[in-house]
């Protein structure tokens, strides 16, 4: 651990650190741009570092742009990130009181005491989650499999048929390629580039890169300018700290929601400030209008957003299972430098992990520090036009996808990934699914695997009980959600009938 944090504090550390913090901000800042986009688009990149360094830029990319949503949510009411709307509800209602510099330095420290708790919950949980990862047998993994599917399919507000066949749809993606077990090419069709399968980080770059530019390529067609918001002054330091003092239980109630959200696959930190809002609502005793300029509302949203992001890198790390989509993109960076996510990562690369936990903290101070003091000044991205944004992005998603392998099969696979993603765009459908699919597909074959050579009946594995809490869970889950979907059903037919 000592290792890890001079690994984190050396000059090249700190250098990635704010290069990662600053770009990720500019990310989020921009209307249509995403951390996940930041991470995807960078992912390349870090070929050319260190694996720890790449991980803490990465690192950096994901929680400045989580926060960089606020600026644009805050003045111009158009959230940066999906992640950012519950801010705008908040912020920019006290930007039209006057009060921008206030609503985005309390942002800025919201996001930063957020992002420090769940780097603190990052140090110390992961290890002991590793810890017991590693008591894990194939009835566990797979059990835990089935639950992360389950979760994904369940928790997301598309409907439950759709994202079963939206995992289904990633599961025989990943089945192209050779056999894990007999070797023989599946699905390959006598090409062979597939003998490999399908490049998952140019796959990624097409889910979420080249899709974004052909969206914001759209929008450019019909784009309309919006003032900012205009103020003038430094932001109230004074009445920030005061703000802070007196709201301590906001801060940790919405961080430890953060967090627990954040390990839980699916929910990411686009559902985390909602729940956060409404529970906040729910205890504040200040009389405070919540949506309509609350401060503890805003506290709320950004505090939460920004520790459901260390709150996905905990199972991600620990279990090898992305708590999030940007946290799906992050796997990219850790299979480039050969890494594989997981309990064993603790056992071989023990300085690599506790570097990244140190430098990620850093991350999050620097965040504090650029918001705090210079969030205002971000402003000047959102007069950027969505069609240079568009061609930027477009021109990226192409060459990170040829740099990968330096082969031009990538960059079709990630345009093929491309006009997947738009399809399923098309069909309301959501890509989580397929992502997570397409993550865990080939780990669960392996476990699938073993578990049949290893155990020759089903009544051996049912004598697992973490397996089978897992497992419980899951079907529980399924027929929560049935229950709840027939039962709306059924109110909306008798509405119609009145």
């Amino acid at each position: 651990m000592l290792h890890g944090l001079l690994n984190a504090v050396s000059p090249a550390s700190l250098f990635v650190e704010i290069i990662g913090v600053l770009v990720g901000i500019v990310f989020g800042a921009i209307p249509g741009l995403t951390a996940t986009l930041g991470i995807a688009l960078f992912v390349p990149v870090t070929f050319l570092m260190s694996p720890e360094h790449g991980m803490i830029m990465l690192g950096g990319i994901y929680a400045g742009g989580i926060f960089g949503g606020s600026i644009s949510a805050i003045l111009i009411n158009v959230p940066g990130t999906p992640a950012s709307i519950v801010t705008g509800w908040e912020g920019h209602a006290l930007a039209k009181e006057g009060r921008a510099p206030f609503a985005l330095g309390l942002a800025a420290l919201s996001s930063g005491i957020g992002g420090i708790i769940s780097a603190i919950a990052v140090l110390f949980l992961t290890p002991a989650l590793s810890s017991l990862a590693l008591r894990f047998g194939s009835p566990e993994y797979c059990a835990l499999l089935i639950f992360s599917f389950t979760v994904v399919v369940v928790m997301l507000e598309t409907p439950l048929l759709g994202n079963l066949l939206s995992s289904c749809i990633g599961l025989l993606i990943v089945t192209i390629g050779l056999d894990p077990v007999s070797g023989t090419a599946r699905f390959t069709f006598g090409i062979i580039n597939l003998m490999s399968g399908f490049n998952l980080v140019a796959v990624l770059i097409g889910f979420f890169c080249m899709t974004q530019a052909v969206m914001l390529a759209r929008d450019s067609l019909a784009e309309e300018k919006e003032d900012l918001v205009q103020f003038s002054g430094g932001s109230p330091h004074r009445e920030l700290l005061e703000t802070v003092s007196g709201r301590a239980m906001t801060y940790l109630r919405s961080s430890i929601v953060g967090v627990f959200l954040g390990i839980l696959p699916a929910l990411g930190p686009v559902e985390t400030p909602f729940i956060a809002h409404a529970i906040e609502r729910r205890f504040n005793r200040r009389g405070e209008k919540f949506g309509k300029g609350s401060v503890s509302g805003l506290i709320a949203s950004e505090a939460s957003i920004s520790a459901n992001v260390g709150g996905s890198l905990i199972p991600l790390i620990s279990l090898g299972i992305p708590g999030s989509g940007a946290a799906a993109v992050f796997i990219g960076s850790l299979t480039l430098h050969g890494l594989q996510p997981g309990p064993m990562l603790f056992a071989n690369q023990p300085v690599l992990i506790y570097t990244f936990f140190w430098g990620f903290l850093a991350v999050n101070i620097f965040m504090l520090l650029f918001g705090l003091f210079g969030a205002r000044y971000c402003a000047v991205v959102l007069k950027i036009p969505k069609s240079v944004l568009a061609t930027f992005v477009a021109i990226f998603s192409i060459l990170g996808s040829y740099a990968i392998n330096n082969s031009l099969f990538d960059v079709g696979v990630m345009f093929g990934a491309t006009a997947f993603a738009l399809w399923f765009q098309a069909l309301r459908l959501s890509i989580l699914p397929v992502v997570m699919a397409v993550i865990l597909g080939p780990l669960f074959e392996q476990q699938i695997v073993v578990l049949t050579t290893t155990y020759r009946s089903a009544a051996a594995v049912l004598e697992r009980p973490i397996a089978d809490g897992f497992l419980l869970v899951s079907v529980v889950m399924v027929l929560v959600r049935a229950i709840r979907t027939a039962r709306r059903r059924t109110i909306a037919t008798k509405q119609v009938a009145e």
